[in-house]
């Protein structure tokens, strides 16, 4: 569980700005794939199980997304394994 922990931590702390910067993109594109979900619904009877395909995985990502972002402080406070609670880096080449 120590290791599973800091390959949590290491995660989620080196892709913090990225994930802080594609947020609001990857949100958009489950939206749009939503969207293109329901269209694909109405369409017609031909594509009425891509419609619901678009639109379960489209929203599943979109909930995983707002689910990450509500819960990232909780699961990088849990995941620390750290000692010290002070992050020193060295600047010794």
């Amino acid at each position: 569980m120590f290791h599973l922990k800091k390959v949590i931590f290491s995660v989620l702390f080196h892709f913090y700005q990225f994930f802080r910067l594609s947020f609001p993109l990857w949100l958009m594109i489950s939206s749009l794939g939503v969207s293109l979900g329901l269209i694909l619904l109405l369409s017609g009877e031909n594509h009425f199980q891509q419609g619901i395909s678009a639109i379960t995985s489209f929203s599943l990502i979109a909930v995983y997304l707002i689910m990450l972002k509500h819960f990232y402080s909780k699961l990088l406070n849990w995941s620390d394994t750290r000692c010290s609670k002070e992050i020193i880096v060295s600047l010794k080449q």
